[in-house]
């Protein structure tokens, strides 16, 4: 059963994710990605994680307007060739409940 969830859930977020160009962050200077990100509205990136066998991306975007049926705009970070903590827009869900309450 909780592969049966696992692997929805990963085909609900690759859904989203995919939804644009896929570019390695640690490829890219920080300065790049913003620019990316501001000419193509959104981009996906992946990145290193902390688990060898897994590859963690996620879809970044340039401003609320991008995130409209997706959640609202929450403050991230990914690393870089050049900055291992950089600054970057994301979607998250809005569950009505705890931090992600919408007001």
């Amino acid at each position: 059963m909780k592969k049966i969830i696992m692997l929805a859930a990963i085909a609900m977020m690759s859904t989203n994710a995919m939804a644009g160009p896929m570019y390695d962050s640690k490829s890219l200077t920080c300065s790049s990605i913003h620019e990316k990100i501001a000419s193509e509205g959104s981009i996906v990136l992946k990145y290193p994680s902390s688990n060898p066998a897994a590859l963690t991306y996620n879809r970044y975007v340039s401003n609320s307007m991008s995130c409209l049926g997706q959640g609202a705009i929450t403050s991230s970070s990914v690393p870089t060739s050049d900055n291992q903590s950089c600054k970057v827009k994301t979607c998250s869900f809005v569950t009505g409940k705890g931090p992600n309450k919408n007001h």
